[in-house]
């Protein structure tokens, strides 16, 4: 239980990271810039999200579509989301 707790507090990290750069990055535009999490995750290694991609754009469109279509959301809300989601259900876990 540890270890879930630990990573859904790395998960909100990265995503208050994530929102800071943006943050950033948008004072520094004097216009808002939101970094995708697939333009998050090129960023962090490149080679991997490559190899996902292609491997995903080989499926059926009913599985590509919304794996893409997630890659295409904001990273500070993707990972703020699993973040919450892994200590929700941790919490509710210790509970019983």
């Amino acid at each position: 239980m540890v270890i879930f707790r630990l990573l859904g507090l790395v998960f909100i990290l990265a995503a208050l990271m994530a929102l800071g750069s943006d943050a950033m990055r948008s004072l520094e535009a004097q216009t808002v810039e939101i970094r995708s999490l697939g333009e998050f995750w090129a960023l962090l290694n490149a080679s991997s999200y490559e190899t996902f991609t292609g491997w995903v754009s080989g499926m059926s469109a009913s599985m590509s579509d919304p794996v893409m279509a997630i890659l295409g959301f904001p990273s500070w809300a993707v990972l703020g989301a699993a973040g919450i989601i892994i200590a929700v259900l941790i919490a509710i876990a210790n509970r019983d």
